[in-house]
């Protein structure tokens, strides 16, 4: 994939998140990209705010840090060029599909049965074991990264549903 151009960095961008539109800057490695917020949130929510770059030549959307662009993307490049890892954290392509499908459901807790297939080539294993969530404090258990996302879905489909918590639900990330 090449994205050499203004237009395709944010035509691409458009693909993974259609209601946000993004102001891009070119650099050496891709493309560096900050959220446009209206001016009124511009004042409290610009400062502080990650950004992502876009590989031009791999496609693979990651999120940075909020330190000023010309400083991230000096590292992204700098890391590029000499074959460290990356900084921040692939978005996209998605490398990760969870399923959840409810076990038990009582008033204070939920289980599901998780199961987190890998997206990646090579895919890494898949990963399935029960997930319990405290209803009311959303502790949950496993902690791991993965179970930490369903919760965090899962919690936020039962805010959807006023309050009903999903009996089969599938995310990616």
């Amino acid at each position: 994939m090449q994205l050499e151009t203004r237009e395709q960095a944010l035509a691409y961008l458009a693909q993974i998140q259609p209601s946000v539109t993004f102001e891009v800057q070119p650099f050496e490695s891709g493309w560096i990209c900050k959220q446009n917020l209206p001016p009124q949130e511009n004042l409290g929510r610009g400062l502080g705010m990650a950004s992502l770059i876009i590989d031009k030549e791999t496609g693979v959307v990651t999120v940075q840090s909020s330190l000023p662009r010309d400083l991230i993307a000096q590292q992204y490049a700098e890391a590029k060029r000499t074959g460290e890892p990356l900084p921040g954290r692939q978005i996209y392509p998605h490398q990760w599909r969870i399923t959840i499908r409810r076990i038990r459901e009582d008033r204070q807790r939920i289980e599901y049965q998780m199961a987190a297939e890998s997206l990646t080539d090579p895919p890494e294993p898949t990963q399935q074991h029960p997930l319990t969530i405290d209803k009311q404090t959303y502790l949950h258990d496993p902690t791991d990264w993965l179970s930490s996302v369903a919760m965090s879905h899962a919690e936020w489909m039962s805010r959807q549903n006023q309050g009903a918590w999903p009996e089969v639900d599938t995310t990616e990330v």
